[in-house]
């Protein structure tokens, strides 16, 4: 499996773990739809660390609210 492949599963696995449709995925991530779908047919992306390092963040922060969101309830 090369880097671009595996980019590709990556990013899809982020996007379904966290619900998201390509278009919120990509205005969250600050990326067109269009690169954001080309990322995930595995077309590569240059930045691919940089990538990774915003799906984190945002995997992150999305956890952090749900765990606030719980402690209300």
């Amino acid at each position: 499996m090369d880097e671009t492949e595996k980019l590709a599963l990556e990013v899809k696995a982020w996007r379904a773990e966290a619900g998201y449709t390509a278009e919120a995925a990509a205005k969250l991530l600050g990326i067109p739809k269009r690169t954001f779908e080309g990322i995930e047919q595995g077309r590569g992306f240059p930045y691919s660390l940089l990538l990774r390092v915003a799906m984190e963040c945002n995997a992150l922060s999305l956890k952090e609210m749900q765990q606030k969101s719980s402690r209300k309830d």
